[in-house]
């Protein structure tokens, strides 16, 4: 997608700049002595010459690189550029002030540009202010610091001062700048601005001033521009930016003043409130980027502003906070006979209601970016009559209807994206009849059918295509076999078969075929033709057969994801030549043998899924060198021995580790706990013993609420650890059940021991872990009493301690999770004793106010529970037991032992179902 253009104005400006220079360079003048002898001394000043003073050499300093005369001045030296893009150089060569000095011997010189290159970390020399012949000077990115001199307002003969990109250099005052009357382009953007009061009483005095950008200097309101301001500079300003700034509150009406105006960038401040009407006013607008900012609304919606504005070529309203329709769906276009308008962006800005018809009278429209929006209803059939568009992005949105066929006409389309919507119905070939341009291909993720002929030749060669979702039939699409894709992806497409062997022809990088009903084994030479793939995503499907071993001759593969398929046989120790290797998923399948000791060769494993597989033996010690790990996924497999201590030692990144259901035995080693990121422990149903390890409080990631990965953060190699494969699916046990989740951002922190011979205590430092979600120690032979703070664990929605030989009475703290967060709790199975406490008596927060009326309504619904309990029992004791109990002894002994276990159980339900009622009472 091409970026918003802002440089056209700028780029014309210098080159008028430059036209009084442009003939000196053909000039036939010798190079005069005394300059020749400045630039030597200039040249010979610095340490290291780069390769770009090569050809300064010779008497003819003329002909030198970046040197330029004059015949007018006698062969003098009048410009000089040694800009870094023009040296041509990476080395950028570092000065002085005392051999930049060496320029004030040219007397001549008009033209200087030294943008680029390293000139020290020191302050602007002084002396600059000494050429006051200077109608061009340029320090952009030269490293400068300090503060910026005012002897630079001594050069009154400079129509162009570029100062920017140099964020250490300091604007304290600008009184100095009024002097520059001739001033007409100024560039001080990325400089620090102190709080500079004097700005637009000093602009007021450039009446010469076309060009203007100040970005990320961090002005404010009160900055610039003031309100109803009449600077003569305003009429003639014909480029300003004020981009990445603190501007706050509504455009200043100031600026409605702008009638020559061409460029307006505005971008990254705070504006809000509308966008105003009078922009449709300034007629001469050409580039127009409101973006990133928080405007609600535009005063008569954004017809109103295209309407009379002809020659506007871009415009960018991305990333604000509209409310609404704001397009202006039930006027039209009438206010020029041809508009201009080529780059129409409206990313993420909350915009709703339908695409207009009007957008269709755009003639010379190149770029429609409406993507991640909330408009609905269908696409425009008028946008088919934009015969000039080359790139199209509507996804993420709530469109609906069919794809219009009219868009088969865009015949120089590159880029049709349309994913993300509600979009149903067909899609022929009718559709892409005139797509003979087109390179991206997205319609993933709606309700599209894709029914073309089976011998029908696309007109285009795609690089990208996206049809998840979408529906094929059942057998492969042949069409795409004749593309040069690189990137294709294909899941849930309801695609039957086998993999067809031509796929080998597309030179992909990227394939997802996942959730599809492929059946067949892999092609034993999968990587024929395939010698740049990097990403390969073949889970959920029928695949039978054993994992190739041509799969470790693509070298470039960083993500593989055979999951939930019917592979057999044992996982290839060849895999070790795949050094890119991150992301590995094999689960579910009907692998056997051990986990080869060549993943320890894959040192930039992020990723590792095995679950759910026939796999034996102990870990492979070689794993540990996999030190980027950050989800270990082995659980239900045969493994064996004790979980290694390494583990702890070795994977500082760590956040699940899944070892359950396997025959792990011996303790858990202690060296766990110095897994800081851990947020899932996993180890259940093994035959572990010994005690919890009492160093669980180390784990840091367990006191976190949630954790959140969507930065990626990257290791000095440069590879994304946060990396991960898709489709990946993490099993994990909470409230008694199985869930799967698809992303480590959604689960919860958790900590599962259960189902194993662990003994001794519950570890008082279990309960600073604040961020569980779910902690289950059931079925062990733990003993001892409940931890007293277990109601510090304020996050915990489930607990389960069952089935082991605790004793004691029930924390308090325990009934204000209950009432708070818990909604599993299993305390069954123990030898725990005392009284039950009452519900009602459980401290609160309530106000004195309302504390009379909160207690008697938990009052009324403890009565009312009571009541009912009552009822219940007596009509089902009496009648279903009372009668046969008084008749037989044993039963009666059975019977009573029986309530005195369910009791517990009784008044738990009714303290979960208060909590409930209690929820539903506030929200009323």
């Amino acid at each position: 997608m091409r970026k918003f253009s802002d440089h056209g104005f700028v780029l014309l400006v210098l080159s008028l700049a430059a036209i009084p220079f442009c003939f000196c360079i053909n000039s036939t003048a010798s190079c005069v002595e005394r300059d020749r002898e400045a630039l030597t001394k200039f040249q010979q000043s610095f340490q290291d010459t780069p390769d770009g003073f090569s050809s300064w050499k010779g008497k003819d300093c003329c002909k030198w690189k970046g040197v330029s005369c004059d015949d007018q001045s006698a062969g003098h030296v009048v410009k000089l550029d040694l800009r870094a893009k023009r040296l041509r150089t990476e080395v950028h060569f570092q000065a002085t002030e005392v051999s930049l000095s060496c320029l004030l011997e040219l007397k001549y010189l008009k033209y200087l540009d030294l943008s680029g290159n390293n000139l020290g970390d020191g302050p602007i020399p002084k002396f600059f202010g000494s050429m006051k012949q200077l109608t061009y000077l340029n320090l952009s990115s030269t490293q400068f610091s300090g503060t910026v001199p005012h002897h630079i307002g001594n050069l009154t003969s400079l129509q162009i001062l570029d100062l920017s990109n140099q964020p250490l250099l300091i604007v304290d005052d600008l009184l100095w700048l009024s002097r520059l009357s001739s001033l007409h382009h100024l560039d001080m953007s990325d400089l620090y601005f102190e709080e500079t009061l004097n700005l637009m009483q000093v602009l007021s005095m450039l009446p010469s001033l076309l060009w203007l950008r100040l970005s990320n200097c961090g002005l404010d309101e009160t900055q610039f521009p003031g309100g109803g301001t009449n600077a003569t500079f305003l009429h003639n300003l014909q480029s300003l930016d004020l981009a990445n700034n603190g501007l706050l509150g509504p455009i200043p009406d100031a600026l409605r003043n702008m009638t020559s105006l061409r460029r307006l960038d505005l971008s990254f401040n705070i504006l809000q409130s509308s966008i105003p009407a009078w922009l449709g006013n300034l007629e001469n607008l050409v580039h127009l980027n409101l973006s990133h900012n928080v405007f609600n609304s535009i005063e008569g919606g954004l017809l109103s502003i295209l309407r009379n504005v002809c020659h506007l070529k871009s415009l960018d309203l991305s990333l604000n906070q509209f409310q609404g329709e704001i397009l202006g769906t039930r006027g039209t276009l009438s206010g020029c006979t041809e508009y201009d308008l080529d780059t129409l962006r409206l990313v993420n800005s909350g915009a709703s209601g339908r695409l207009p018809d009007w957008l269709g009278k755009l003639r010379n429209l190149k770029y429609l970016d409406f993507q991640m929006n909330s408009f609905s209803g269908p696409i425009p059939f008028s946008l088919g009559n934009l015969s000039t568009l080359r790139e199209l992005y509507l996804s993420h949105n709530q469109l609906n209807g069919t794809v219009p066929e009219s868009l088969g006409q865009l015949s120089n389309l590159t880029v049709l994206d349309l994913s993300s919507n509600n979009i149903d119905g067909i899609v022929s070939e009718v559709h892409f009849a005139n797509l003979s341009k087109l390179e991206i291909l997205n319609f993933a993720l709606n309700h599209l059918t894709i029914r073309v002929k089976s011998n029908w030749e696309p007109p285009f060669q795609l690089k990208h295509v996206r049809m998840e979702s979408c529906k094929f039939g059942t057998q492969f699409p042949q069409w795409l076999l004749t593309q040069k894709t690189i990137t294709l992806d294909l899941s849930n497409a309801s695609i039957s078969g086998t993999i067809p062997k031509s796929l080998h022809g597309l030179h992909l990088t990227y394939l997802d075929l996942s959730y599809n009903e492929i059946t067949g084994s892999l092609p034993q030479k999968f990587s024929d033709g395939m010698p740049r793939l990097d990403s390969l995503f073949l889970g959920s499907n029928h695949i039978k057969g054993s994992v190739p071993t041509s799969l470790c001759n693509i070298e470039t593969l960083g993500a593989l994801d055979l999951s939930k398929n019917r592979l057999s046989g044992e996982i290839p120790g060849c895999l070790k030549n795949l050094q890119n290797l991150y992301a590995v998923d094999l689960s579910s399948n009907n692998l056997s043998g051990v986990i080869p000791s060549s993943v320890g060769y894959l040192r930039h494993l992020v990723w590792l899924n095995l679950n759910n597989n026939s796999l034996h033996g102990e870990l492979p010690s070689a794993l540990r060198n996999c030190s980027y790990l950050k989800h270990l996924d082995l659980g239900n497999n045969r493994l064996s021995g004790h979980i290694p201590a390494w583990i702890g030692d070795s994977f500082e990144f760590l956040i699940i580790l899944r070892l359950r259901s396997n025959t792990f035995n011996g303790s858990i080693p202690s060296q766990l706990c110095q897994l800081s990121p851990l947020q899932v422990l996993d180890l259940a149903h093994n035959d572990l013993t010994g005690i919890i390890p009492h160093c669980f409080d180390y784990l840091n990631g367990m006191q976190l609420v949630q954790y959140s990965t969507n930065q990626p953060e990257s290791d000095q190699q440069g590879y994304d650890i946060d990396a991960e494969p898709n489709n990946k699916n993490i099993w994990q046990v909470l409230k008694g059940r199985e869930y799967e989740s698809a992303r480590i951002s959604s689960l919860g922190v958790s900590m599962d021991l259960s189902s194993n011979n662990l003994v001794g205590f519950i570890p008082d430092e279990l309960t600073s872990l604040s961020g569980l979600l779910g902690l289950n120690l059931s079925h062990n032979h733990l003993e001892g009493s409940i931890p007293q703070k277990i109601g510090e664990l304020k996050s915990l929605e489930s607990f389960d301690i069952s089935n082991n030989q605790l004793s004691g009475t029930i924390p308090m703290s325990m009934w204000s999770l209950a009432m708070a967060t818990l909604s599993h709790l299993n305390l069954s199975y123990n030898n725990l004793s005392g009284p039950l406490p009452k519900v009602y008596e459980i401290p609160t927060s309530t106000s004195n106010v309302d504390h009379d009326s909160e207690e008697a309504g938990e009052d009324g619904y403890e009565l009312l529970w009571s009541c009912l309990v009552v009822m219940l029992g007596f009509a089902m004791g009496f009648w279903g037991v009372i009668g046969p109990l008084m008749l037989n002894k044993s039963w009666r002994h059975a019977y009573f032992r029986y309530v005195d276990e369910a009791k517990d159980w009784i008044f738990v339900a009714v303290a979960v179902k208060m909590r409930s009622w209690r929820r539903w009472e506030e929200a009323m």
